[in-house]
């Protein structure tokens, strides 16, 4: 049910479960407890719809690498971000859970047979379709994976009944979280603000942070700070080991055996490196994207690459125009976890309640160059060794130089890390089961308690843990 804020936090009640944001995390535990009969608090910063004045809390200075604007790169109203996901989702790999032999820092404490209980029910609640399972090519060290792609299940609409009725959900919009009371090892009270000046203290018997990628990181130093230290008691990786997924055009490809990568005329072909590779080649996780020309901007390839490669097109007069394609490779990798990508607070640059803006450090490594460089390489490596393909780098690639493209798709607006999952508080900032290091009942729900990323598209993996948070805390509350 929607509530009154200052009427609500008059009565004083002391809810079960305090969710902050109402996102695809936030409303996947707030609704499952609901229906278990906890007493749930919900509190969402924005309002139903998009307005102006939330939106602007989320502006805030990138530094480093090239990036999208803060306040473009996610949605601060009810459903938080998933009001422009675009659907595509898939599970992450057995091995992204684990140490890679490029970097051992993208291991979890989990692994993927602890979310599977979960995926039913997150499958069901993004409404994923079947998902074939990845399938080899031989002879090539690349896979062919494939994903659930739309259309995107809006929880905005799905929830929004649920929501409004239930008698357990207790919903209060714009209602921004601006500190955390804390004592011995406890959250004793949140304080949270609303745009009109009111100032509340809100009590539950858990409170979980579910604001997103930056978010969450920006809210948890500010409380920190304003606690004097004793919110995260061991902050070393606070903000920290922030990710996106790079999103860039390698090069394009002209394909003359198009079955051989299972590429036809209606759809694209997804790639990534088996297991052995990431070794081999000492590279991370990966998603090779070709996606197939028209046949007249195919032949337009044939017809460039036959110029600058006269024996290839020789080869090419001899072919009739029907028996390949050219395709545009594009691709989107897992970013080397890294503790100078993080998220800082902005002292400069205050928000209108009054809370330092967001500061984006976004730096790439020459582990996140080398590992895309590899993969596109691999896959040239194939098609020249059995005659079936050649591919054509972009500028950025063609050599060693750490270079990267500074405009276009730039990253795919998944915030992952800085509030990173460990199994000690000098490795992270909360537990196994997203519990804050130090603090009984605080805990944390979205992909900023990612470690690393995979390549796959976050959205599915953060509902599964949120699912399993739910079942976590429902069976804490007895």
């Amino acid at each position: 049910m929607h509530i009154d804020l200052a009427s609500y936090a008059a009565r004083d009640p002391l809810a079960d479960v305090c969710i902050i944001g109402s996102g695809a995390a936030g409303l996947t535990l707030a609704t499952r407890l609901a229906r278990r009969g906890r007493h749930v608090l919900l509190c969402e910063g924005g309002d139903q719809v998009f307005t102006e004045r939330s939106q602007a809390l989320y502006r805030g200075e990138s530094v480093g690498d090239p990036y999208i604007p803060l306040d473009a790169a996610r949605l601060r109203f009810f459903g938080g971000s998933t009001n422009h996901w675009g659907g595509m989702c898939r599970p992450l790999d057995a091995y992204d859970f684990t140490a890679k032999p490029a970097d051992p820092r993208t291991a979890w404490p989990i692994d993927r047979d602890d979310l599977a209980p979960a995926y039913p029910a997150a499958a069901d609640i993004l409404e994923v379709s079947p998902i074939p399972p990845d399938t080899a090519i031989p002879g090539l060290a690349l896979k062919r994976v494939h994903f659930s792609i739309g259309p995107a299940t809006r929880l905005k609409d799905k929830y929004a009944d649920e929501v409004a009725r239930s008698p357990h959900l207790h919903y209060s919009r714009n209602t921004n979280l601006f500190g955390l009371e804390t004592r011995d090892g406890r959250i004793t009270g949140a304080v949270v603000r609303n745009y009109t000046g009111g100032t509340y203290r809100l009590r539950a018997r858990y409170v979980v942070l579910a604001c997103g990628g930056i978010e969450n990181s920006r809210l948890l130093l500010w409380c920190n700070r304003q606690s004097g230290g004793r919110v995260i008691r061991q902050p070393a990786t606070l903000g920290r080991y922030w990710m996106d997924h790079p999103h860039a055009t390698l090069g394009r490809a002209l394909v003359f055996a198009p079955a051989a990568l299972g590429l036809d005329a209606s759809q694209s072909v997804f790639l990534a490196p088996i297991p052995a590779m990431l070794a081999t080649r000492g590279v991370l996780n990966c998603g090779l994207r070709l996606h197939r020309m028209s046949p007249e901007d195919g032949e337009a390839l044939a017809t460039h690459l036959a110029l600058i490669a006269p024996r290839l097109g020789e080869r090419l007069r001899r072919q009739p125009p029907g028996s390949r394609c050219g395709v545009v490779l594009r691709a989107a990798w897992e970013q080397q976890p890294h503790p100078e990508s993080r998220v800082e607070l902005d002292d400069d640059d205050r928000d209108a309640l009054g809370m330092p803006r967001s500061r984006l450090v976004w730096r790439k490594t020459a582990l996140d160059h080398h590992t895309v460089r590899e993969c596109v390489l691999t896959l040239n490596d194939y098609l020249r060794r059995r005659d079936i393909g050649r591919v054509q780098l972009e500028p950025w690639l063609a050599d060693d130089t750490l270079q990267f493209p500074e405009d276009g798709e730039l990253a795919g607006r998944h915030h992952m890390g800085g509030t990173r999952m460990a199994d000690t508080p000098e490795h992270g900032i909360v537990d196994r089961d997203c519990r804050v290091f130090g603090q009984d009942n605080l805990y944390i729900g979205g992909s900023s308690v990612f470690p690393s990323s995979g390549h796959a598209n976050p959205t599915l993996t953060l509902v599964q843990l949120a699912v399993r948070l739910a079942d976590h805390l429902d069976a804490r509350l007895g």
